[in-house]
């Protein structure tokens, strides 16, 4: 499978998991751009894998954390300016699932247990996969993901009945 071929056939996936990691659109597709030069580079050894998409969802989680830990020497603050502000066209899957909601729970998480939840649930992923992708063992992706639940529990918890 040529890098062009594993694109256009996993560009979906790979995209709602960057944007499932990073809860802002145009950081998961620059995370995504990001993560796809570095993979590009070293295709004919990544594409020769049982599981090139798994490779390239670590480079993802990778990068996402590495962007984490990048962003307090880059805080910008936003602009107030209507005008200068993207006005995207409203989402259909709001119907089905609440994004505004989903995106204030994962906010809260630390990056390492973020990453984990989402991809237990995003991606149904197993222990084993969780631990190659955040490069850790099983039983810290076990500890991620029960802390991200107590904590996901407690912040819904005391937002019950209040809308985003």
């Amino acid at each position: 499978m040529t890098f062009d071929e594993f694109v256009r056939a996993e560009m979906g996936g790979l995209a709602r998991f960057a944007g499932a990691l990073t809860g802002d659109r145009y950081l998961a597709e620059d995370m995504l751009s990001d993560a796809l030069v570095k993979v590009a580079r070293r295709w004919r050894r990544i594409g020769s894998l049982d599981d090139p998409a798994a490779y390239v969802r670590r480079v993802l989680v990778t990068t996402y954390l590495d962007d984490r830990r990048k962003a307090q020497r880059r805080r910008t603050d936003p602009s107030g300016d209507i005008e200068v502000l993207d006005h995207p066209a409203p989402d259909v899957a709001d119907a089905v699932v609440s994004r505004a909601e989903v995106a204030r729970l994962l906010a809260v998480l630390p990056p390492q247990q973020k990453a984990a939840i989402v991809l237990r649930y995003l991606l149904d992923e197993s222990d084993e996969q969780i631990a190659d992708a955040l490069g850790c063992a099983t039983g810290t992706v076990r500890s991620h993901l029960s802390r991200a639940r107590a904590t996901l529990r407690l912040v819904a918890a005391d937002g019950e009945g209040v809308t985003a």
